[in-house]
């Protein structure tokens, strides 16, 4: 082996490898914008060291699951906020009162007790659709852009590198590698395309189904639809967030979005357009 081979991968091994895990709230139809259900678009990423993944987030979850639910280990429960609130799949034991209090008990001790950043980008599409000087009317383009800029941001901060790990979404899946491919190309207004090739050494998106039992993605569920509401919030949207997404978005307020050294969310943690 050659010298700076060696030299290279001993760098490698030192360096704490983080995981940005992303998921997304509403969709990139263009066609019915001025409907409420459709104009909202946000992407939420969880960032976590992947050494904290393996060794505190997905025992701890798989707990959750064993002990709380008493899923069948061949066929997991997923944890998918969807299925929780409608009863579904192995769901249905929230409807014993008992069962849910101590599941949501341990859904608050799982967020408090993990080790991660947050960092949500939510776009206006019926707004973004007015702005005649924008000639790319992709919104998936413009949340890629704020994310990989945050993250590359954090990752120069904490001296390390990163991949990042979509849900996959199916259709959407190529959508959102191509607007990463433009985000690698061209750079961001605020990081250069050196920068995030220099943090973000991957070149693809790590994209992983529901089905996949993956830890960060399902966490990253639990937290995108609060992250939403609470940025809907700070652009005086009429929401009303129910008892558990206030518990959640508390949490994040206090100490898991991604701020300044100064304490300051917005530009970090939180991004909007408009």
């Amino acid at each position: 082996m050659s010298r700076n081979l060696s030299d290279w991968l001993l760098l490698w091994s030192v360096l704490v490898m983080y995981r940005l895990y992303v998921d997304e709230v509403g969709n990139d139809d263009l066609t019915h914008t001025s409907e409420e259900a459709h104009r909202f678009l946000s992407l939420t990423g969880v960032v976590m060291k992947i050494d904290h993944a393996r060794d505190h987030l997905t025992p701890s979850m798989n707990w959750i699951k064993s002990d709380i639910l008493d899923h069948d280990p061949d066929e997991p429960a997923i944890l998918h906020r969807t299925d929780i609130v409608q009863r579904k799949k192995g769901f249905w034991r929230l409807n014993d009162d008992a069962v849910c209090d101590l599941f949501d008990r341990a859904i608050i001790r799982l967020i408090t007790s993990s080790d991660f950043r947050v960092i949500t980008a939510l776009i206006d599409k019926h707004w973004m659709l007015g702005q005649k000087h924008w000639t790319n009317m992709q919104p998936y383009h413009y949340l890629m852009e704020i994310l990989v800029e945050k993250y590359v941001q954090y990752l120069e901060r904490m001296r390390s590198v990163g991949d990042i790990m979509p849900e996959s979404r199916q259709g959407a899946d190529k959508r959102l590698q191509r607007a990463y491919d433009g985000v690698r190309d061209a750079g961001t207004r605020y990081v250069s395309k050196d920068r995030i090739e220099s943090a973000l050494r991957a070149p693809n998106l790590k994209f992983r189904a529901k089905k996949e039992n993956t830890a960060g993605i399902q966490l990253c569920d639990l937290i995108a639809h609060p992250s939403h509401i609470y940025v809907r919030q700070q652009m005086n949207h009429d929401v009303t967030p129910g008892a558990f997404c206030q518990r959640v978005t508390q949490l994040l307020i206090d100490e898991k979005y991604d701020r300044s050294a100064g304490g300051l969310v917005r530009g970090y943690g939180i991004k909007h357009l408009p």
